[in-house]
């Protein structure tokens, strides 16, 4: 015996009734909340049918119930995503010409009512159009994946996406700011791809900018920022630090841009860094071939003043309490009546030991102008 099918006009018979349901249905979806909202009226049969979610809902204490219609409310899920939702249901038709911007809210409604065909149906669409998508699209599709599949394989088509050409997602030229965007969980697996196309400093300062986006009280200009911001903003980024390889950056770099925030860092973590980077520095500050110069506003190295004179005296008891064990240190002393500066570089802790180091990086210096080099003599350890 032949059997014919005749999907098509059942399907085309469903979506007549779904919105020609004004007098026969049984439910009333409210979907969205303010402004962005809308009801929808559909039949429990069909709901309960095509998905567990609904025949769970529709059957238990979820939803209420004004006389014979069920009273139903979904005010995480927009109206123009519920609407091709429940067309679907309806129909099983899909058409993403007028929700191609909401693909990520559609994989997030869809896995939590449970509509597993659909489901497939997007992901399938993504791979095959993602390189057609727009960036915020991307964007958004990404942190949908992240909370709902266990596609890994379309996870990494996007996290490669966004990490290979990662200035066209983290800039604020043209203030789009779409990384503003990012979840969590999409920002933090960014972060950790050995393959992101971004400098570690730049990753600090798109972390901060982030920070600040999903804190809006917090003010951008952060030489403004008290206890109360830093703790904030600590507690934002704090999952994020421990994945920024901050001994790759400069330490122009971290002094510049860093350093300033580092309340915001461990304190284990900033200690390392400035040990690495002083340490770095005073390798750096002994090369015989390199002389530069820099404003005093912008010093390139860290000086701190532990001795002084006129403050302190310059006695042997006043000399071992301030620069005993203090790492190296540079002395610098204007001699009484005499129009000269002489002084030196120890790379070594002062200490009351006997015992003689050998260096190879230490020097002495006498001048008396800094603006007349001809006046200067610096005198290195000799090669042996």
């Amino acid at each position: 015996m032949q059997k014919y099918k005749g999907l098509t006009s059942l399907s085309s018979d469903l979506n007549r009734l779904l919105y020609s349901s004004a007098n026969n249905y049984d439910v009333n979806i409210q979907v969205g909340e303010g402004s962005n909202s809308e009801n929808f009226k559909a039949h429990s049969i069909i709901l309960q049918i095509r998905s567990t979610y609904f025949n769970s809902a529709l059957s238990s204490n979820w939803a209420k119930k004004e006389g014979n219609i069920f009273i139903f409310k979904k005010p995480n899920v927009k109206p123009d995503v519920f609407r091709f939702i429940l067309k679907f249901i309806y129909t099983g038709i899909v058409d993403f010409d007028d929700v191609k911007e909401h693909l990520g809210e559609l994989l997030i409604a869809a896995d939590e009512i449970n509509l597993n065909e659909l489901f497939d149906y997007i992901q399938k669409y993504i791979e095959e159009f993602v390189l057609e998508l727009s960036n915020k699209n991307i964007i958004l599709i990404y942190n949908a994946l992240n909370i709902v599949s266990n596609n890994q394989m379309m996870c990494n088509i996007i996290k490669n996406i966004i990490s290979k050409n990662a200035l066209n997602f983290f800039n604020d030229y043209d203030d789009s700011n779409l990384f503003l965007e990012l979840s969590n969980e999409s920002l933090i697996s960014l972060i950790q791809n050995d393959n992101f196309k971004m400098k570690e400093i730049e990753i600090w300062n798109n972390l901060i900018k982030w920070a600040i986006a999903k804190n809006p009280t917090i003010s951008s200009h952060t030489s403004t920022w008290k206890s109360k911001e830093f703790g904030i903003i600590r507690n934002a980024i704090q999952q994020f630090i421990p994945h920024i390889r901050f001994f790759q950056m400069s330490s122009d770099d971290y002094y510049d841009k860093v350093e300033p925030l580092s309340a915001l860092l461990p304190e284990k973590l900033e200690k390392d860094i400035n040990f690495k980077f002083q340490e770095y520095q005073n390798q750096e500050f002994l090369k015989y071939d390199e002389i530069s110069y820099h404003s005093l506003k912008n010093l390139k190295y860290n000086f701190n003043l532990i001795l002084r004179e006129s403050r302190d005296s310059f006695c042997a008891k006043s000399f071992r309490e301030k620069c005993y064990n203090k790492g190296a240190t540079i002395i610098i002393i204007k001699l009484k009546g005499k129009d000269r500066i002489i002084g030196g570089y120890n790379p070594f802790n002062w200490s009351g030991s006997d015992k003689h180091l050998y260096a190879v990086n230490s020097f002495i210096f006498s001048f008396k102008s800094i603006l007349d080099s001809s006046s200067t003599i610096l005198s290195r350890i000799k090669n042996s």
